[in-house]
């Protein structure tokens, strides 16, 4: 019998509490096709000078109440770098003095590609910022036409670059299942963001939700969403690889408010989405591995902190495991950090 010893294959990364700020449609230039943040948000609309003053109160009001560890702060829902560049610079400022007080790691924001100046870039840098999470959402042209994104895959690529070089983290966030969407193109996405190389990616697959342009596509027949299956089968090699690649999958699929699942009318919702997606690429990885070796399963030991990602969901991977040989027979879990396999 051999034995291989392995780690889990996501890239090790800090976990640090974010405290976000929504700005619903703020500084954007038009409403995509498939926006609907206040449902999304469960965020009213608010002014500028409230959104501020509501951070410059809360954030010390939370660490005077128990010690506590420090947040990221990260700016949210609308288009950042689009708002006017005297409030740009008046969050980032107070940020940064919440930085000094050890209130705060980090500060991101997301914003468009097509809303990236280098000059000011470097300007909100220089005052304490530390991510840009661009909403790239497909870096097809006709997708991003027919979702009215009124930019090139060509401009977001430029933005990306722009953003390495003003010394700034990149993170992308990409929206599969959008008009205009061809079988292979979410692939080529995974492969275009990887060349890119973000700290950081999220991925929101397309929802139709009440109120958007989307919902009177689908309702007039003209668009068809993912199904739950293909948003499966679709997403769980794309994570694999960017683990892979050590790239931080940060989130998988959007953070449901209170009420917002009952906006959505088409598309693949799923309170567990992310450990479904997660527990799938864990299975890949755990497949290809067995193969590479050209061994039957003897034993598998996992770390404990896995456990409720290896089977699966409500344990729907246990008949895939089964036909590589793995079984809750033959599992054990440890409090160990490495996986252990051992095999004839």
């Amino acid at each position: 019998m051999r034995t291989t010893i392995f780690k889990h294959p996501e890239p090790e990364h800090s976990k640090t509490r974010i405290w976000p700020v929504f700005m619903p449609f703020m500084g954007c230039p038009s409403k995509c096709i498939y926006c609907s943040q206040h449902r999304q948000t469960g965020t009213d609309t608010k002014t500028l000078s409230e959104i501020y003053q509501t951070i410059e109160r809360e954030i010390p009001t939370f660490f005077a109440e128990k010690d506590r560890a420090p947040l990221e702060l990260a700016f949210f829902g609308g288009t950042f770098t689009a708002l006017p560049f005297e409030w740009q610079e008046r969050f980032i400022k107070l940020a940064a003095e919440f930085k000094k007080k050890d209130f705060l790691t980090k500060v991101r924001c997301s914003t468009r590609p097509d809303c990236i100046d280098p000059a000011q870039i470097n300007v909100l840098r220089s005052a304490g910022l530390d991510m840009i999470e661009l909403g790239i959402q497909s870096f097809s042209a006709e997708v991003l036409r027919r979702s009215a994104r009124n930019y090139s895959p060509e401009t977001a690529e430029d933005a990306c670059h722009a953003i390495h070089e003003c010394g700034i983290e990149l993170g992308i966030q990409l929206l599969p299942g959008l008009p205009g969407d061809k079988s292979g193109d979410f692939r080529r996405d995974i492969i275009r963001t990887i060349a890119l190389n973000p700290g950081a990616v999220r991925i929101y697959p397309c929802l139709t939700v009440k109120g958007t342009g989307l919902e009177k596509l689908y309702l007039a027949g003209k668009y068809k969403p993912w199904s739950l299956n293909r948003t499966e089968e679709e997403l769980a090699p794309a994570v694999l690889r960017l683990w892979h690649n050590k790239i931080h999958v940060i989130r998988i699929g959007v953070a449901h408010e209170e009420g917002f699942e009952e906006s959505v009318i088409a598309g693949p919702v799923h309170p567990a989405l992310g450990q479904k997606i997660r527990s799938k690429a864990l299975f890949l990885f755990l497949r290809s591995r067995l193969a590479l070796l050209g061994g039957s399963p003897r034993k598998l030991i996992v770390p404990q902190k896995y456990s409720g990602e290896l089977w699966g969901h409500k344990s729907c991977l246990k008949p895939l495991y089964a036909q590589i040989g793995i079984t809750p027979d033959n599992t054990y879990f440890t409090s160990g950090h490495y996986f252990e396999l051992n095999y004839d």
